[in-house]
């Protein structure tokens, strides 16, 4: 194995592993037990990935299969379009889920702060591909530094190790990632102090 196409197998797998799913699925979990509801973790866990990350997941496989996207990053600008569309609507879905049937969940404002966030991020793409798994991470680590938690520093020490990642991989550029870092941080803290 040479060593370009180690550096390629090791930014993939970081890529895979601070994936915003992953990172979705961590501030869920640790907000969840931080409010003192670890009972609820399944549930709200579950309800995330059913109504948030199910939808992406599946016009992902899609979109791939059927070669409309390069890769599973979606990492064209025209690709983000269709991408959007499901994230947006289906955080929508889950935002008013939680509006009609648990209005004092904690996942509610977390779901309106990453719909405007979604937002955000679908009309700067007219101009500049704002990087998702960067946009994530940084949320995540900024919401888990705000609750408290030791694993924000984990995911903080990430942070330029995924950056390494999605320009190795040629996904991004500095300022893509950096527009997502700025944009993810802002959302954590928004998370905290709306």
């Amino acid at each position: 194995m040479s060593l370009t196409s180690t550096t390629t197998t090791l930014a993939r797998w970081v890529s895979i592993v601070a994936h915003p799913f992953a990172m979705i699925a961590l501030i869920v979990g640790t907000a969840t037990v931080r409010a003192g509801r670890g009972n609820d973790l399944a549930l709200n866990v579950g309800m995330v990935a059913l109504f948030a990350i199910l939808p992406i997941a599946l016009l992902t496989i899609h979109q791939v299969r059927r070669g409309a996207w390069a890769n599973v990053d979606a990492s064209k600008p025209h690709e983000r379009s269709i991408l959007y569309t499901v994230a947006i609507s289906s955080t929508l879905a889950l935002v008013c889920y939680l509006l009609v049937t648990q209005p004092q969940s904690i996942l509610l404002r977390g779901s309106v702060v990453t719909l405007a966030l979604l937002v955000i991020c679908a009309i700067i793409t007219r101009w500049i591909k704002v990087s998702l798994h960067m946009t994530a991470a940084a949320l995540t680590a900024t919401a888990l530094l705000l609750l408290g938690s030791p694993l924000s520093w984990i995911v903080t020490a990430i942070l330029p190790i995924l950056a390494w990642s999605r320009l190795t991989l040629k996904r991004h550029t500095p300022a893509e990632l950096a527009l997502g870092l700025g944009l993810g941080i802002a959302a954590g803290l928004a998370m905290k102090f709306p």
